[in-house]
């Protein structure tokens, strides 16, 4: 299903303009162009569920003074392929501010914490290591 107001190049968006007061993009968008969220003066909720998204640029959600939540549920990388690892680094890059909530859930970060990638409990042990709280193996 297309939603209206996504202007899409291959995967990359190139530009949303849609009046919607929240979107969901869909899993085949793996970047975002610089510039894709200029002007959305009415989004409340952006939710991105690649799992694995490049963010061409810098403040892309800097000026979507009504956003109250970014949802993202994969991996994020700036233009030059850097992964994020800090939730907070990845809030500036995007120039969310404080007020809006930023959901992120990566499992390649989880595993890095230590975190189990379905549920996020504390992995224990060393070679095979089991979740302490769903118990399935990482």
């Amino acid at each position: 299903m297309k939603q209206a107001g996504l202007h899409t190049q291959k995967e990359t968006l190139i530009k949303y303009d849609g009046e919607d007061n929240e979107i969901v993009l869909p899993s085949e968008i793996t970047q975002i162009h610089a510039g894709a969220f200029c002007g959305c003066i009415t989004l409340k909720a952006v939710t991105i569920k690649a799992n694995c998204i490049r963010i061409l640029s810098k403040n892309l959600f800097a000026d979507c003074t009504a956003l109250q939540k970014v949802s993202i549920w994969g991996e994020v990388e700036d233009s030059e392929e850097k992964r994020f690892v800090r939730p907070a680094e990845l809030r500036d890059y995007l120039g969310i501010t404080q007020q809006t909530v930023l959901e992120w859930e990566c499992p390649t970060i989880w595993c890095m914490e230590g975190r189990c990638q379905f549920c996020g409990g504390t992995l224990r042990g060393s070679v095979m290591r089991s979740c302490s709280v769903c118990g399935r193996f990482a």
